[in-house]
């Protein structure tokens, strides 16, 4: 079975071809004191944009900072076995492996160079892949991978002279590849919990709700049709404050999720067709979870440690939404 995070598009595609696939990263300590979000993107569009770019958000108080930065697709490198993905070249641009993370922008006076051991869980919105392959044909929704659903991320991230060391902290890091996004979708994933056991992760993708909890090495992936159609609902959907409930396979819980304006990082997507997604993410929201398993009592943990966006074609929040697209 080849790595998830291989690309599936063949690049560089033809000018002209409709294409985006994306490999993004985040990592933060359990208190939500701070966290970075890392991604790769590549990128060809109908009207002749053809790109590789870099991006990373550091949100760290008064050293927050976005940068990112566009590459030909001349300079963007893959190999399949093992998987790895460099954008730009050794002194500027970044490279993507299945355990690690390094990238460094000079410009901008940005850099980064983290690690983990591969989480051996793929998650899927819809558990099985022909479905999976159908619906991306049928309404053009693309496919998503979270590669690295839970991990453990050690490394630094340099903003100016201001450095931030992980330490075994919470990590996540996924693959998505599509000819057209979805319009809308709200994401949260939360492996910051006291019980380092715990992991959440939900997507709601244009109204239709897939869940994954694992508790140890218990997995509970509520991504079937049953589920995504009937069992899991959206509950509460304000920018800010996402609310839903979910069930099947042995469990039963209910998620809020909350982000403080204070931590917004507004950033803009071009899309193959040329038109733009809008992506309000704060990579420290907090998150209440309250579960219930088998016979057991329910459960209910907090963290302020969560990774939550809410993405569509109109901006979800006010401000200056980057990079700036020609």
């Amino acid at each position: 079975m080849s790595d998830p995070n291989a690309p599936v598009l063949d690049w560089p595609l033809a000018t002209g071809e409709r294409g985006r696939e994306v490999w993004y990263g985040l990592v933060g300590p359990r208190d939500g004191s701070r966290a970075f979000w890392y991604r790769y993107t590549l990128l060809s569009t109908a009207g002749g944009r053809r790109e590789g770019r870099v991006w990373a958000a550091l949100t760290d108080g008064e050293n927050s900072r976005f940068v990112s930065r566009s590459f030909p697709l001349g300079v963007v490198h893959r190999r399949d076995d093992p998987f790895a993905l460099e954008v730009g070249d050794a002194d500027t641009g970044g490279e993507l492996t299945s355990s690690s993370a390094w990238g460094a922008l000079p410009e901008e006076g940005v850099s980064w160079d983290l690690e983990h051991d591969p989480d051996e869980y793929v998650f899927t919105p819809l558990r099985s892949q022909t479905l999976t392959a159908l619906l991306g044909a049928l309404v053009d929704a693309g496919s998503h991978w979270s590669r690295n659903e839970s991990v453990l991320t050690s490394g630094t991230v340099t903003v100016g002279d201001h450095t931030v060391a992980f330490d075994e902290a919470p990590g996540h890091q996924g693959h998505t590849v599509g000819t057209y996004p979805p319009e809308r979708w709200r994401w949260v994933q939360c492996n910051g919990f006291e019980d380092p056991a715990l992991s959440l992760e939900a997507l709601d993708l244009d109204g239709t709700l897939s869940v994954l909890f694992r508790r140890g090495d218990e997995v509970y992936p509520l991504n079937r049709l049953v589920h995504v159609l009937r069992n899991n609902r959206t509950l509460r959907d304000d920018v800010g404050h996402w609310r839903f409930r979910a069930s099947g396979e042995g469990v039963e819980l209910t998620a809020t999720v909350r982000a403080d304006p204070a931590h917004w990082q507004p950033v803009a997507y071009c899309a193959p067709d040329e038109t733009l997604r809008y992506n309000a993410h704060c990579s420290v929201s907090d998150v209440t979870l309250t579960y219930e398993v088998a016979d057991e009592g329910p459960v209910t943990v907090e963290s302020p440690a969560g990774r939550a966006e809410w993405v569509g074609s109109e901006p979800p929040i006010s401000g200056e939404y980057r990079p700036a697209w020609d």
